[in-house]
């Protein structure tokens, strides 16, 4: 996870979520789940050198780490909803989709990942899309530059959260990117056909208002 606070002793001495062991130098978090801080030089370093060994391959490698993280994350949110001490204990796909994709969001914001707000209003249980606007994403900041969108860690972790919550396989794609200069990062997360028309559309030039707007 990345923390980009100053120094990871001031960070976990002060932070609530997270927990230092000095005597195995490990960090978790309260859950217990083990945890790195990454600075911006490593993700950069890291991209870089993904993309000179192949740029496709390093799209669907950051791609489908984060959609595999997202999985393993939204378990842990579907095991805290039903932990909580206020009677249903309902289970995640019984919770509001809005609901769920918060929770989970906010794990990650505290970890330094950026803050994000979901759109619904194109959304439907089982049809539709909905967009993911991230400010002060971590990649991007540390991509400053790129001629193209680089989230692509990000987009599979939204493709990955809203798949487990839908219970059924959606995909994503960055429709701008603060790499890029924008103010903020916005993603598309829905079917299939739909991102494909959507990627097609931005590969062209197409603004992002333009395709949401052709979308609906």
């Amino acid at each position: 996870m990345s923390l980009r606070s100053a120094k990871p002793s001031e960070l976990f001495s002060r932070h609530p979520l997270f927990q230092g062991d000095a005597s195995t130098g490990a960090i978790r978090r309260t859950d217990g789940a083990r945890v790195a801080p990454f600075s911006g030089e490593l993700l950069h370093a890291l991209h870089v050198a993904l993309i000179e060994n192949s740029a496709e391959f390093a799209q669907d490698a950051l791609y489908h780490s984060g959609y595999e993280w997202a999985l393993q994350e939204m378990i842990q949110v579907n095991t805290r909803l039903q932990s909580k001490s206020t009677g249903s204990k309902l289970p995640i796909w019984q919770t509001e989709t809005a609901v769920a994709l918060e929770l989970w969001w906010s794990g990650f914001a505290d970890a330094g990942w950026g803050t994000c707000s979901f759109d619904f209003s194109a959304f439907a249980p089982d049809k539709g899309f909905m967009l993911a606007e991230v400010k002060n994403s971590a990649l991007a900041a540390a991509l400053v530059g790129a001629e193209q969108p680089m989230c692509h860690l990000y987009a599979g972790l939204f493709a990955g959260a809203l798949s487990f919550r839908q219970r059924a396989e959606r995909h994503a794609v960055e429709l701008q990117c603060a790499a890029l200069g924008h103010p903020s990062c916005v993603f598309l997360v829905g079917q299939g056909e739909t991102i494909d028309r959507a990627e097609g559309w931005r590969q062209q030039g197409v603004a992002t208002v333009e395709i949401v707007r052709q979308l609906r």
